[in-house]
């Protein structure tokens, strides 16, 4: 992460650290809190000047207890925002697909209410100590507002913009207003 960060923070607008994927082995066990300070010190200390705000991408799939320890972290300082959150490897009983079983994380709508409670828990846990950014199964106007609703500061999309284009954005923006 620190080395990473360190070459690429000269040229971002933020960086995240992503401690959530399911795919990778072993790296949801770095949401905890002693862990996931220690990754934002170092990558702190190996940047040079100026640092983008750092933001750190947690999973959906986090127990109470995690949730604690993320907003601890959060308080302890040097994290500058949360994404809420990533790929979930939950299966909702209402999938129906052949692959419904397959292993790694599961995104797009059937990730939207998990991880919109997840946005809630961590909005009331953490106030408007710093901004959290929803996503996860947003694909319409109504679900942004529902993230915003749930206390995002800001509304992220990934898989609802690959199935629907760029035009996705502005047809959300136009929505909201």
């Amino acid at each position: 992460y620190a080395a990473v960060a360190a070459r690429l923070a000269p040229y971002a607008s933020y960086l995240v650290v992503n401690v959530s994927s399911p795919n990778t082995p072993g790296l949801r066990a770095l949401q905890g809190r002693d862990e996931l300070l220690a990754i934002v010190r170092k990558v702190r200390d190996g940047i040079a000047g100026a640092a983008p705000p750092l933001l750190v991408k947690i999973a959906p799939d986090l127990e109470p207890t995690d949730r604690d320890a993320i907003a601890e972290a959060v308080a302890a300082g040097g994290i500058d925002g949360l994404i809420v959150g990533n790929t979930t490897v939950t299966r909702p009983p209402t999938l129906t697909d052949p692959q419904k079983d397959e292993a790694g994380g599961l995104s797009g709508a059937p990730l939207f209410d998990l991880s919109t409670r997840v946005l809630r828990d961590m909005a009331d846990r953490l106030g408007n100590r710093v901004p959290l950014i929803g996503t996860g199964g947003v694909s319409s106007a109504a679900g942004a507002r529902a993230k915003l609703d749930a206390g995002a500061s800001l509304v992220q999309l990934y898989t609802a913009l690959a199935y629907q284009g760029p035009g996705l954005v502005r047809k959300i923006v136009a929505g909201l207003a």
